[in-house]
């Protein structure tokens, strides 16, 4: 089997979801435990692994079984042009959903306008057939006025129309999407790499997709139908000609778009060493860069290494515009020689009378018709093309399921106790247990402190008593009852919490505090206080409707100490039951880190407080301590207690107290 064919396999397999192999296995009675038994893959969504297709390929290869894998490579075709017809009706559906009745209208006008394009050249043939056969021609100019008309009107009102479909249509898909995103409650999807991507490429692509979906699927109808009705009028006379036009110009439009895409993209967006450029080009413009970059004057070299890729990427890229133009300038040739041909048989035909004279009128507009219609044709499609498998990802999301459910009890108590028993904790798509086997109470109003080095699980543990993951095994209770059977709405309403990666939110410092929850200016600017940043209140170039992005009008920049204390002043203002704090004070100095603790643990006595830290200065304000290693509890006491029992935590604490001496 040759190399070039084994490539060709490849590049085919590799790109199928594992449960779409299957469904074609099973839907073609190819026997799939062939697959399961030498391969070894699971039936999943996700695209087969590099592992999965190698052994698939291997297998074959060496097995003789070739046979096989071609009936399955051109099922897969098969399956793709099926999708893709599916991914269309799945597009129309959303635009009519969004907007019915605009699309209605939207999708009435292309084939109205394409109508109008051919009336309007039938109607000028038959005026010139008229006046040089000295016939009354009043009807044909009126037909020809009114197809003009409608040719130079329609377009305006057509663009308006989709211009508000595509609002309509923008709009549906991202309130969509966010209430997609409202109803996963769990941070699942973001461990699942095929969704994440996916979802990351419908973030980036909402605010431009739908418009592509509109304008390019409009322009496709109104071109294809153009097309048609245009080469209706050739056939008229000579199908022959029409045919052979068809035939030279298809290739010749797609060749052309080649060149196009080539000229218009550059070539950095298209070569091999595009990452390379576009990061070298970043490098000196970035703001994240830009002190390093002028301190040790990296201008010169990184300019240098950026011409010398530049042109060698460019022979590459030369070498390949050459080729598509020879083969585009053949193409074109042939165009040339048929119309010529097409040119002359209908005017000696004219001039024998055996046709009138405006079929030449009609001929020549029609050919460039033709030629207009078919490059718009191969253009948009690729670019639809595009925005369909965009609407495919879309449709996956909006069916994804987590198998994460909210129980149905209400919360209308205080928290007084979460228990944890016997949990162990898997991320999902990972076989590596994060959490072994952890047991222990927290109760109400007590200060938890959680420690242990870095990899032991103390995020991970916060993340499952907050119930954005459940336990792969053992359970957690509260107040007596499987925190699943409570709504998790509910609960997370006793809850706050300030995260080791908090948000920056591009709002105003307002909204940065209060996330769009009930409140005054006076309770948002007690939660700063409280969270040591009286001395941004007084900031003259700062006030609580300031935005907190330098990418937007007077917007201003934070440093990282004043983004930490402004999430710690979200959780303030919260004024939850249960507070956690994830390394709460990480890019604190020290005395605000006291400040801060002393609020939180020392003058909250009757909230319950779970906080993770590295710095055991702050133990002293915790009850209790639950010493961490690598995901068991070694030990879960007072710090008195556990510095008399515990051998570990004595030496982990009296290195850091080592450190600050």
């Amino acid at each position: 089997m040759t190399k070039s064919f084994y490539s060709k396999v490849e590049r085919n397999l590799c790109s199928i979801r594992a449960n779409d192999l299957l469904s074609i296995l099973s839907l073609h009675n190819i026997d799939y435990s062939y697959f399961f038994e030498k391969l070894k893959f699971e039936n999943n969504d996700n695209e087969l692994s590099e592992t999965e297709c190698n052994n698939l390929l291997h297998v074959a290869y060496y097995n003789n079984d070739w046979s096989k894998i071609l009936k399955l490579q051109e099922l897969i075709k098969q399956k793709d042009t099926s999708k893709f017809n599916l991914d269309s009706i799945n597009a129309q559906i959303i635009v009519i959903k969004a907007a019915p009745a605009i699309a209605t209208f939207v999708a009435l006008l292309a084939p109205i306008q394409a109508i109008a394009s051919v009336l309007a050249i039938n109607a000028g043939q038959n005026v010139i057939n008229e006046v040089t056969a000295h016939k009354q021609f009043w009807t044909s100019i009126g037909i020809w006025i009114i197809a003009t008309a409608l040719t130079q009107l329609l377009p305006p009102v057509a663009t308006s129309l989709q211009g508000i479909l595509t609002d309509k249509l923008t709009g549906f898909i991202n309130m969509n999407l966010m209430k997609k995103s409202k109803d996963l409650q769990s941070l699942s999807i973001f461990d699942n790499n095929t969704y994440f991507d996916d979802l990351q490429l419908l973030k980036e692509g909402a605010s431009w997709r739908p418009v592509n979906l509109i304008v390019f699927g409009v322009a496709i109808i109104q071109s294809g139908l153009t097309l048609l009705f245009m080469l209706s009028l050739l056939v008229r006379y000579n199908q022959w000609v029409a045919i052979l036009l068809l035939i030279v110009m298809v290739p010749q439009s797609l060749s052309y778009y080649r060149i196009q895409k080539q000229a218009f993209e550059t070539m950095v967006t298209r070569s091999k060493n595009a990452r390379k450029l576009d990061y070298l080009s970043s490098l000196l413009l970035d703001r994240k860069d830009a002190k390093e970059v002028r301190l040790f004057n990296m201008f010169p070299a990184v300019i240098d290494r950026y011409i010398k890729l530049f042109k060698d990427t460019r022979k590459n890229v030369d070498q390949v515009r050459m080729k598509q133009m020879y083969v585009s300038s053949f193409f074109l040739g042939l165009v040339v020689i048929v119309s010529g041909y097409g040119f002359y048989w209908f005017a000696s035909s004219v001039n024998d009378g055996i046709i009138g004279a405006g079929a030449l009128l009609m001929f020549v507009s029609v050919i460039a018709s033709v030629s207009s219609s078919l490059a718009t044709l191969v253009e948009d499609s690729s670019l639809l093309y595009d925005s369909l498998l965009w609407i495919e990802k879309y449709n996956r999301f909006e069916k994804y399921h987590d198998d994460f459910q909210s129980g149905s009890k209400q919360l209308n108590v205080p928290v007084s106790q979460i228990k944890l028993s016997h949990v162990s904790f898997t991320y999902p798509f990972s076989d590596e247990e994060v959490l072994h086997d952890v047991n222990f109470n927290i109760n109400k109003g007590e200060k938890i402190a959680i420690v242990g080095e870095n990899g032991s699980g103390k995020s991970t543990l916060i993340k499952l008593l907050m119930r954005f993951y459940d336990p792969s095994k053992g359970e957690v209770d509260l107040n007596g009852n499987n925190l699943k059977d409570y709504d998790i709405k509910t609960y997370r309403n006793k809850l706050s919490a300030t995260f080791q990666d908090y948000s920056k939110f591009k709002l105003s410092l307002f909204e940065n505090v209060s996330v769009f929850r009930h409140g005054n200016e006076d309770k948002v600017k007690d939660a700063l206080k409280s969270a040591g940043l009286s001395t941004l209140l007084e900031d003259k170039d700062i006030n609580l409707n300031t935005i907190l992005s330098k990418k937007f009008a007077n917007g201003v920049e934070l440093s990282g100490g004043q983004w930490q204390k402004i999430a710690l002043a979200r959780d303030i203002y919260s004024d939850a039951q249960v507070e956690f704090l994830d390394e709460p004070t990480a890019a604190i100095d020290a005395k605000s880190e006291n400040e801060i603790y002393e609020h939180f643990l020392a003058k909250n006595k009757n909230k319950t407080i779970v906080f993770v830290t590295h710095r055991l200065s702050a133990v002293k304000y915790a009850d209790k301590i639950l010493f961490l290693q690598n995901g068991k509890v070694q030990g879960f006491d007072s710090h008195e207690a556990l510095m008399k029992t515990n051998e570990d935590y004595r030496n982990m604490y009296n290195l850091q107290k080592e450190a600050y001496i």
